[in-house]
């Protein structure tokens, strides 16, 4: 009987071996741009360089690259820790970046989350992978916490870099890099910003998607510095890096009509814009190219169709802070001076001020006006 019990004791454990050996995969989430939207791949993740994850998919010879610039999240499967642990760990963060969070219960969830990850790490030792993954984790959560506590910077920017040198050549090299320059521009230190975007495209054999993008992100930081000489200058780079079939074509067209805008150069602004809106279905491109198209319409004295701009934007591209609060800003003036409704305006004012737009400059005008 005893050795009944035995044998089927070990044969339950072997069960369990094989059941998880064969359902616990990697997964990585990234950007498709095959069909414009999110996708996830279960696998075996089996390189990791500065330009990818190499994921081995069942039943497919060969493994499958995923850009570094496409990745949005990946789940490590590990032997070191049970899966349910890690979620637990891990949904905490989750939690916190949902847009129905509050600010305050934001913060303590991500605290709750650096403490909870950090915990897990001396269980991880062994699995290299998920230890370094972890740490990422929790710089990159340190960095969210950095932007509504801002006392918390140095230690963010500090744990940033710390992944970069732990991790001269991965997937999180990139974000890292991208994370840390978002935190010195919050500081408004954009010359360290704008060196570390400089830096992606100085990685050892960084490839041509990377190096575009590197140079992309210094065109963007030198708009929005209104270093418009150095900005026309790198313009002129990119849209020689980017090819006439590559999504990029649309974002390099928005930035030159911005460029433009800034410049009062007015000719073809509505024409770009709204082969912008035409081409893109990204939120965030529409978003800003509404807002652009609003500023235009103002700039020509045609204040109706800047009202509706910035109302589009307002209802329906309101996830970017940054670019709501520009739309909320002109909407509390709008509607007084196009709808000559004074209570609509106050609203709209009235609702710039909350603390979601904190750090944008449309809240500190708002406030003096």
């Amino acid at each position: 009987m005893l050795s009944f019990i035995v044998r089927f004791t070990m044969g339950f454990c072997f069960l369990n071996f094989f059941v998880f050996s064969i359902f616990a995969q990697d997964s990585v989430k990234f950007a498709d741009k095959t069909k414009k939207g999110d996708s996830e791949l279960n696998g075996l993740i089996t390189g990791d360089s500065i330009k990818g994850l190499l994921i081995k998919i069942q039943k497919e010879p060969i493994p499958k690259l995923i850009p570094s610039v496409d990745i949005i999240n990946v789940n490590y499967s590990s032997t070191a820790i049970g899966s349910i642990e890690l979620k637990i760990a891990l949904g905490k963060e989750v939690r916190a970046n949902l847009s129905t969070t509050k600010e305050s219960d934001r913060l303590k969830l991500y605290e709750e989350s650096i403490k909870d990850i950090s915990e897990l790490l001396p269980k991880v030792k062994s699995d290299l992978r998920l230890s370094k993954y972890l740490n990422f984790r929790i710089a990159k959560i340190k960095a969210d916490l950095a932007k509504i506590k801002p006392e918390a910077l140095p230690d963010a920017i500090k744990s940033l870099n710390n992944v970069r040198i732990d991790n001269p050549d991965s997937w999180m090299t990139l974000s890292s890099f991208k994370i840390e320059a978002e935190l010195q521009e919050i500081k408004g230190n954009f010359d360290a910003a704008l060196k570390l975007y400089q830096g992606i495209g100085k990685l050892p054999n960084v490839p041509k998607d990377i190096k575009t993008d590197s140079d992309f992100l210094v065109l963007k930081l030198l708009l929005r510095t209104n270093r418009m000489a150095e900005a026309e200058a790198k313009l002129k780079d990119v849209e020689a890096l980017i090819s006439e079939g590559d999504p990029r074509r649309v974002q390099v067209l928005l930035v030159k009509t911005q460029a433009n805008l800034l410049n009062d150069k007015l000719n073809t602004i509505e024409v770009d814009l709204n082969k912008v809106i035409g081409l893109s279905d990204e939120i965030f491109t529409r978003g800003k190219a509404f807002n652009l198209l609003g500023e235009f319409y103002l700039k020509k004295n045609k204040e109706a169709e800047a009202f509706w701009a910035f109302l589009i934007v307002d209802t329906l591209y309101n996830q970017d802070s940054d670019e709501h609060a520009k739309s909320l800003y002109y909407l509390s003036i709008l509607f007084d001076k196009v709808k000559n409704d004074p209570i609509r305006a106050r609203q709209f004012k009235d609702k710039l001020l909350d603390p979601v737009y904190l750090k944008s400059e449309y809240q500190k005008k708002v406030s003096a006006d």
